[in-house]
């Protein structure tokens, strides 16, 4: 008979994840007060983590328009494989918390410019076994490179977790994201000053609407492009 943690990557996949991946809520032990799964549900004890590729095409050569949009549908779509994942995962007899993939979230600095989700979802992957952070401090999966957005799911089932990526992704002489960043936001630490960040993020277009514009960090990473 199939286990259920092979059960759940099958659904996940069949609903449109490229990845899926496995933690145990003992990995989140660091997390800030108030961003660790039990925090999301008390009796948490896994945390099932989804992601979908980003199309290098729109990355490296689509308009700021085309890749806006791709983000866009990626967090709707993640956020609906997530839903289904849940009602699965109450269908197999437990209980799960999808955390949205991008907005809404409590956490915000308005000074600093700095929010943090409910959860966070690249720490989370990290945990599951699907990559590692590169020095822009994206995600970087082996199969993927940095071209992936992720969601969680939250469940009390108790799923066996996926072992830690071992490979070194982020090669150590390599600073060609640092030194791509138009504003240098990105500082030491794997840290990028959001502040920094956001003030070249976002454009303005001329019929009023605000886009993702830039991703020249995202663009310039060599991993994970065939």
């Amino acid at each position: 008979m199939e286990n259920l943690k092979n059960k759940m990557k099958k659904f996940a996949l069949s609903k449109g994840a490229d990845l899926v991946g496995i933690a145990s809520v003992s990995s989140f032990e660091g997390a800030p007060d108030g961003h660790k799964p039990e925090d999301i549900l008390p009796d948490a004890k896994t945390v099932i983590v989804l992601a979908k590729r980003i199309p290098n095409g729109v990355v490296m050569d689509g308009p700021a328009t085309s890749y806006h949009n791709m983000m866009i549908i990626f967090y709707e779509q993640l956020d609906l494989i997530a839903h289904e994942m849940a009602i699965y995962i109450e269908q197999q007899g437990g209980v799960a918390i999808p955390v949205p993939s991008d907005d809404p979230y409590y956490d915000w600095n308005p000074d600093k410019v700095h929010g943090r989700g409910d959860l966070s979802h690249k720490h989370a992957a990290q945990a599951a076994g699907l990559g590692k952070f590169g020095k822009n401090s994206l995600l970087i999966t082996p199969e993927f490179g940095n071209r992936v957005q992720l969601v969680s799911v939250v469940t009390n089932l108790n799923l066996e977790p996926d072992p830690l990526v071992e490979d070194k992704l982020c090669p150590s002489k390599c600073i060609i994201c640092i030194e791509s960043c138009p504003v240098k936001a990105i500082t030491n630490g794997q840290q990028v000053n959001q502040r920094v960040c956001r003030s070249h993020m976002f454009l303005k277009l001329p019929k009023g609407q605000i886009i993702y514009v830039c991703r020249e960090c995202r663009k310039v990473c060599p991993v994970g492009i065939k």
